[in-house]
């Protein structure tokens, strides 16, 4: 049978968002969970050039550890350049509760799945963190723009951060792209089809509980 999604109320009600995206890692190549989420933790390291700039254990929404990768994307913006910045790709982990669940079977074969929230958003300078609307590549633009939130100019809202910064930041995990364009500097975990037997599989949220536009279920067996 297809992976079943965990409810949301498993995870920390710190937890701000459901996990949209979800590492699953096969006995075949982790003989534990902790295997399987070194595994994970090592394949965002050698595409994304995920750093562990937190020392990664962190509590922040909820998570049991952080990973960003950052310096990416410089925009220019502004008539004096005063909206000016560069983006991070910032993943948070959720590992405590299905460590207890570990593993579930998968068309006959037993995984271990690693749930993380990853999202693409301003980062530096700080006075701008999370959001520039009107930036091309992270803001309530393009496709996007139907998403722009009026009460929250240029600042954080559910509805901007579950419809645009999540989607982009599981765009840039699978393929290092963000709006279909190249990331310079990262790829995506797409890279490694050549290395191992997996796959990718994407859909939008199932259920109300899953508070996040996009899933990407991310499959090495």
């Amino acid at each position: 049978m297809p992976f079943q999604l965990p409810a949301k109320d498993i995870f920390p009600n710190t937890a701000v968002r459901y996990p949209n995206l979800w590492i699953l890692v096969s006995e075949r190549l982790a003989a534990n969970y902790w295997r399987a989420l070194k595994f994970a933790v090592e394949r965002l390291e050698e595409s994304a050039e995920m750093f562990n700039d937190y020392g990664y254990f962190h509590t922040a929404e909820g998570c049991d550890a952080v990973g960003r990768r950052r310096g990416l994307s410089y925009v220019e913006l502004g008539e004096n350049g005063e909206f000016s910045h560069d983006h991070e790709l910032h993943l948070r982990f959720y590992t405590h509760a299905l460590r207890e669940l570990s593993p579930v079977t998968i068309d006959g074969l037993p995984y271990y799945p690693i749930a993380i929230s990853v999202h693409f958003e301003v980062d530096r300078p700080a006075y701008l963190h999370p959001y520039v609307d009107d930036c091309p590549v992270c803001g309530c633009t393009g496709e996007y723009a139907q998403y722009d939130d009026p009460a929250a100019r240029n600042r954080a809202s559910n509805l901007k951060n579950e419809r645009i910064h999540d989607p982009l930041g599981l765009e840039a995990a699978l393929y290092g792209t963000i709006r279909g364009k190249r990331i310079a500097l990262i790829q995506g975990l797409d890279r490694f089809r050549a290395e191992y037997a997996m796959r990718i599989e994407e859909f939008e949220s199932p259920r109300a509980d899953i508070n996040t536009a996009k899933l990407g279920l991310v499959y090495f067996t």
